[in-house]
């Protein structure tokens, strides 16, 4: 499963790949395993897009990792185990939840 992540200041994101050794996303398609990286903040506050790398640039992450999915209307939520091919964690656009990622996957059924 490739896991391509856009929150750059996650600390599991290296060049918008996901490292974290397990995924949850919960009912309302945010992703659990986000944790905010301080210094990754505070550089992304200072220089923009850090993390951007063209995709023909990053090496493959396909691994098998744990995908835990509480979003029970997800097309891909099969017995709360993630059956897509690959995810992508987006941050959160409302302002108020700044320490939000959800699930771009997400797939109502």
């Amino acid at each position: 499963m490739e896991i391509r992540c856009k929150k750059e200041d996650c600390k599991h994101n290296t060049g918008c790949s996901c490292k974290a050794g397990h995924i949850m996303v919960d009912n309302k398609h945010h992703c659990d395993s986000y944790v905010k990286d301080p210094i990754k903040k505070e550089l992304v506050q200072e220089n923009g897009n850090i993390f951007e790398t063209p995709a023909n640039k990053i090496p493959s992450n396909l691994r098998n990792v744990p995908l835990d999915c509480k979003a029970k209307n997800c097309l891909y939520n099969k017995q709360e185990q993630c059956q897509a091919d690959g995810i992508t964690v987006i941050a959160n656009d409302e302002e108020d939840e700044e320490s939000c990622a959800d699930c771009a996957t997400f797939c109502a059924r």
